[in-house]
């Protein structure tokens, strides 16, 4: 299993609480990157994939033809004969039906669209560019592209959030009939808005949001396969699994991370810079770490237990520090062992970093 993933650095503009590589849409620059990452994709003629992922950013903020030309790009240079997903990335206010119909003749069978909130006055505080009922219309006209495969994206934590009003987001979102829900915890990071205004997250409310979420999809059929992520029956998110299956991919774009060949790389974060490299035919990447064995069982080990019904094989923990690491967590019961599969309990889902951080090294 390979899979690709694109990286859309383009915006409307910069949410408070986003530390993604992203700038403000330009036409005549993102013209000059759909080109380089054409000519980025050509590097990988005939390369089989078997899920595409484009993210960003905001891909869905690109022209009709800006779309139509990556896409086909992307089916020109890529085999895609065993494809198993391609998602697309929305925000709610850049969607419309050219763009939709363009996705979806073009292959997409999989959209994201980040609600993060159904209540517009927190909507506004964290920066984001449309309202609840802008979001439910582009839903809506998704619906009738006849995508069948829908995520929500949601945040918890956010400034002014009460636990009622994540109850209606969580409420709202299950309404909508979505097939996959995506649920983040705010997280403030260096250099963000919500940053240098110190904002701060209450932990433990951010624990009873998570908790409320975790009974009450599971009360609307939803399966909780992966620590932040709820799908209905068939219908996890493929590219994303393999992430944590420590499976390999490809990555074009500016920012943008892959694993290739067992090599962790970055591709350098400045546009400019990357349309030049790619039109001289220079390497774009800026990280190039081979992951030796330890590491190797390491990230295995890290990745693996987010996949809650999975789990990680437990022939995967080889070396003594990781073993005795994972006999002191069984013995703590904040692992379980079952049937050779090691797995997170349900109600240590939620301290999962902590867990997880024992296996660093």
């Amino acid at each position: 299993m390979l899979g690709l993933y694109i990286h859309i650095p383009f915006c409307r503009k910069k949410c408070a609480y986003c530390d993604f590589f992203s700038v403000e849409y330009n036409k005549d620059l993102s013209n000059r990157y759909i080109s380089a990452l054409a000519a980025h994709s050509n590097l990988y003629k005939d390369v089989k994939v078997n899920t595409v992922y484009i993210g960003g950013g905001t891909p869905s903020i690109l022209s009709e033809k800006q779309i139509e030309k990556l896409l086909n790009s992307i089916q020109s240079n890529f085999n895609l004969d065993e494809l198993k997903e391609f998602t697309f990335e929305l925000n709610p206010e850049s969607v419309t039906n050219e763009k939709l119909k363009i996705l979806k003749d073009c292959g997409v069978g999989r959209l994201s669209m980040g609600l993060q909130s159904a209540d517009d006055d927190l909507l506004m505080k964290i920066g984001r560019a449309h309202t609840f009922k802008t979001f439910a219309c582009a839903y809506e006209a998704a619906r009738k592209e006849d995508f069948d495969n829908f995520n929500i994206d949601l945040i918890y934590g956010l400034p002014g959030q009460s636990l009622p009003a994540w109850e209606k987001s969580l409420q709202a979102a299950v309404e909508f009939g979505c097939e996959h829900i995506s649920l983040y915890p705010l997280s403030i990071e260096e250099g963000t808005q919500f940053y240098n205004a110190g904002i701060c997250v209450d932990d433990s409310l951010q624990r009873d949001m998570y908790e409320t979420a975790v009974k009450f999809l599971s009360s609307k059929s939803f399966k909780h396969y992966e620590i932040s992520n709820w799908a209905k029956p068939g219908k996890d998110s493929v590219h994303n699994s393999n992430y944590w299956r420590n499976f390999e991919y490809i990555a074009l774009g500016a920012g943008a991370s892959g694993y290739e060949n067992r090599f962790r790389y970055s591709n350098i974060e400045n546009i400019g810079k990357y349309i030049d490299l790619i039109s001289k035919k220079l390497s774009v990447k800026e990280d190039n770490d081979f992951i030796d064995e330890a590491s190797y069982e390491a990230e295995m080990i890290m990745l693996g237990l987010r996949l809650l019904n999975e789990g990680v094989n437990i022939n995967e923990f080889k070396t003594l520090s990781n073993k005795n690491a994972l006999n002191k967590l069984i013995a703590q019961n904040l692992l379980i062992n079952e049937n050779g599969k090691i797995k997170l309990p349900k109600n240590a889902v939620f301290i999962s970093n902590q867990i997880i951080s024992e296996f660093m090294g």
